[in-house]
């Protein structure tokens, strides 16, 4: 994406702003947010303006994550309970036909428990895991969209497109950035 910004850069300063145009009608499999940001930019509209309306939709974003991710931590919370409930009710099955054979009670009270077990296993290995996903896959998207708004400022501003390319590896990891170095020679990234 650096590589792409750096581009970017290059082909405004050479033709300017408006040179952009075509670029973003052409794209199709361009990310809406960066289309977005550049239709913008030819439109000459504020930079404050600019920055503002994408931090705004950044933010309705992250609100969008936050919900989906804490519906499953609820439910990683929730489901040790509702595993509790199916063992006291079944429990409460087994004590009210207690005039049956003894030697029947242990089988029926172990699959009483097996609720407790589902619950609590549900919430550890489905339920927390995926909320804990879903908020790391939205920290890696919040961290990729504040790296495409400085990039769209910085090309609004006429920055030059190596300083553009610096200020963005700022984004980046350690690990992503050895990586980075080594393809950039290429164009790969």
């Amino acid at each position: 994406m650096i590589i792409f910004f750096k581009n970017i850069a290059i082909k405004t300063r050479k033709n300017g702003l408006l040179s952009l145009e075509e670029d973003i009608e052409k794209s199709v499999d361009l990310d809406p947010f960066i289309t977005k940001g550049l239709r913008m930019v030819v439109d000459g509209v504020e930079p404050e303006v600019l920055k503002n309306a994408l931090e705004l939709q950044l933010e309705n974003m992250v609100e969008r994550h936050k919900a989906s991710a804490s519906m499953f931590e609820a439910a990683g919370g929730y489901a040790p309970t509702m595993g509790i409930i199916g063992t006291v009710l079944g429990l409460v099955h087994i004590l009210g036909s207690l005039d049956g054979d003894p030697g029947q009670l242990a089988p029926k009270i172990a699959t009483a428990f097996i609720a407790t077990l589902y619950g609590v296993a549900s919430a550890n290995v489905l339920w927390l895991p995926i909320g804990n996903k879903l908020k790391e896959l939205n920290k890696k998207e919040i961290n990729e969209k504040l790296l495409i708004i400085e990039a769209i400022s910085l090309i609004q501003h006429g920055t030059n497109p190596n300083i553009i390319e610096e200020q963005l590896k700022g984004f980046l990891s350690n690990k992503e950035i050895l990586e980075y170095n080594s393809t950039s020679n290429n164009g790969v990234i």
